[in-house]
Parts: structure tokens; sequence; C-alpha cells
């Protein structure tokens, strides 16, 4: 049917799809041949055009009770009554070009509709049961588009971060692979910092595997199968440990940030005060890595041209423009006494070094540059019989001992 929802399946789907006759996606087929098998992939890669909610229960029409836009196919199992829902969406991006946002918000509206339908939070694909084939029951609601804004607006979203609160068993209880997902994720919190702080990344994902296994344990309720198979189980602890391990901090003396701020202040103001932050540590660490290429340049013996600094500090040579103040012996408040001690006295006879020798006090230029001194106060001792600088300021007496 031209403009039908079950042509745009095939439309979307990748030349090569994955399919099988379970959920194993264990065969990779043209999509002419994939339409054939039970179970095929609907999206391509990193294009999602297919919103596609695993429903573990008997009620596929959850939608409406839900008060959520019409599916554009409901396939359903005739024997069990458990069914996908296809929502046909604007296609997002999702590869690793993709903007952040629009997969953040995508990935939102997903969890959100997915909560309202009762659906398997754990189900991802590849496959979904495929549309019209002889095993299913198929209907065809329609053949409009959504946008996400239709499905779910963005002011019905609230982000609530996962590791607070307790369990919520209840929300879970219709699908195994959530309801141990719960439970493990929830204990991997809990014990992530004693693990960092007294074993390593191999003892807490052992840890969390074993209390997975002891979870895993579905005998006796309304479940039609009883434990979930061990390579789902170690899929699922993977998956827990590896977020928790890298980016779980939530112990509350460690959750308020480099600054320590308090809670108590507004965030607006948080965020100036961070900004002010990072940009006074960005200019501290800019300018310690121009003085370092200036050190080792000089001991080199090479120009300190801005582009010489540049290529030596890994900077920019705008960047080292805007701090050229360094590249001045006044900016770095550097003065070699050592090799002017030796201009001055160039020519003189040279004196042995006695035991006892006291050494004179250096006639010495005075060194100004743009109105101040080069050589530092505390180095520098003013001798006069007035005991003051002379008019004419052509020199001071540096102690030299």
């Amino acid at each position: 049917m031209p403009g039908s929802s079950l042509l745009r399946v095939f439309d979307e789907a990748p030349y090569l799809c994955r399919c099988s006759d379970n959920k194993t996606a264990a065969y990779v087929k043209p999509r002419a041949n994939a339409v054939n098998w039970p179970y095929m992939q609907v999206n391509r890669k990193n294009v999602v055009s297919w919103l596609v909610f695993d429903l573990d229960h008997n009620n596929p029409m959850i939608w409406e009770d839900a008060a959520l836009p019409p599916p554009n196919l409901i396939v359903r199992n005739p024997e069990t009554s458990s069914a996908h829902l296809f929502y046909a969406i604007t296609p997002v991006l999702t590869g690793p070009e993709a903007r952040q946002q629009p997969i953040d918000f995508l990935k939102a509206v997903y969890r959100s509709m997915a909560l309202k339908l009762k659906a398997d939070l754990a189900y991802s694909g590849p496959v979904a049961k495929t549309p019209g084939h002889p095993w299913w029951q198929t209907t065809e609601l329609h053949n409009s588009e959504y946008s996400l804004g239709e499905l779910q607006p963005a002011s019905d979203l609230e982000y609530i971060p996962p590791w607070r609160g307790v369990p919520d068993l209840e929300t879970v209880s219709h699908s195994r692979h959530c309801t141990l997902f719960e439970q493990v994720r929830f204990f991997a919190y809990a014990i992530v910092r004693q693990e960092r702080e007294q074993g390593s990344e191999s003892s807490f994902i052992k840890r969390v595997e074993q209390y997975a296994r002891s979870k895993n344990r579905f005998s006796g309720r309304h479940y039609k199968s009883g434990k979930l198979r061990q390579s789902q189980v170690r899929a699922t602890v993977k998956s827990i440990t590896r977020w928790t391990w890298s980016k779980y901090y939530g112990a509350a003396d460690c959750a308020r940030g480099t600054m320590l701020l308090d809670r108590s202040i507004p965030l607006p103001e948080k965020q100036r005060l961070a900004a002010r932050y990072t940009h006074k540590e960005r200019v501290k660490k800019t300018e310690e890595r121009i003085r370092t290429a200036v050190t080792n340049l000089e001991a080199e013996g090479i120009a300190l041209t801005q582009k010489a600094v540049a290529e030596a500090s890994g900077l920019s040579r705008q960047t080292v423009a805007k701090h050229k103040h360094l590249l001045a012996p006044a900016g770095r408040n550097v003065v070699d006494f050592l090799v002017e001690k030796r201009r001055l006295n160039a020519g003189k006879s040279h004196v042995k070094n006695a035991v006892y020798q006291i050494t004179a006090s250096l006639l010495v230029p005075l060194l100004f540059d743009r109105g101040r001194s080069l050589v530092p106060a505390r180095t520098i001792r003013m001798l006069s019989d007035s005991g003051s600088v002379s008019e004419n300021c052509e020199s001071v007496r540096l102690d030299t001992s």
C-alpha cells in the first residue's frame, strides 16, 4: 500500500538487516529476504526512525489508558497477547557525530512513554516483531509520522537522576530484566565507594555479579519462566558496573564539587562563581606553560619570538600574544645579577678569594622599565650620605654579601 506504515518499515530498514526466528538476531540478510523472518531489524545504524515498545503484558491497547497518541502499528502475538507497538518518528541521528541534545531528548521521551505503557525498559532491539509476518497479528492504525514533541511535550518530562531514592520494584514488576536491574544497581551504588578505597574494579565487579546471581530467582512469581540466562545476568552486571565505577559519586560529602560551595547558594550564582574560578585556573595554567617554554628557549639560546614560544608551549600564537608581557624580563621578574657583575668587573684585575674576604658593594646601573625597577627591592641597598637615592638616580649599590 503506497504511503502505509508497513511500506515505511521496509523503506527505513537497513539494506542488510539482522533477522532470526527468535530475538537473538543471528542472521544478516537483505531486507527483501529479512521480511520473511519473524524478527527483523527496523532501524538503520545510527538512525532511529521507529520507537518500538516491548509489551510483556496482555494489554496492547494500554496506550489508550495512558492517554498517549495511537501507535502506527500493533504487532501482537495471538497466543500470549504480548505485543510490540511501533511509533513512526522523524528520524533522529544517534551516531558519534550527532548532537547530544536530540539524543537525550529521544531517550527521555522513550523512557517516559515506556513507563506509561509498562513496557520492558531493558528492551533495546535491534530486532522487533516483523510487521505483517504470519506469526503475528498486525494492526495498522494510521500512517502519520510523529515528532518527539508531539509524543511527549518537554514540559511533561521530568529528569530524575537514576541513583536517587530506593528501588521502585512495583513499577518494573512486569519485567524480570528491569527488576534485576533495579535491585543490582542500588547494591552497586552502595558498595562502589568502599571498593574504590579498599578494593579494585575487578573485586567490585565480582561482588556485584555474586549479588546479581543471588537475586536471579523469579520462580513462584507471576512470571512465565524462572531464572534469566547467565548471559543475560552478565550483560546486566557489565552495564551497571561499567557506568557506576566510572561515573557514580553520589556520596553526600563529595557531591559539592571542587569549590565546595554551599548547597543553599542559588544555581545562577553557583554558575557565575564556577565560571570565574574556571577562567582563573585556565589563565594560570596557560601562563605556567608560557613561562616553562620561555625558560627552555633561553637555555637553548633561541630568540624569544611569539612564534617560537607558541611552538614550544603547544599554544596558538594568538594566545601567546595575549600574554606577551611574560616574554619581557619585566613580566618574568628575572634579573641575572651574576651576568651583570661579570660585565661590570670586566677588564679589572681579578682578586684571589681569601678565606675571610668581605665582598664589597657592587655598583650597578639602576634598571627601570615602564617606571618600575627590574631589581627586586629586597636585594637593593641604597647608600648615600643622606640615606636616600641620589637625584640623578643613575646607579644604586647592590649588596652582594
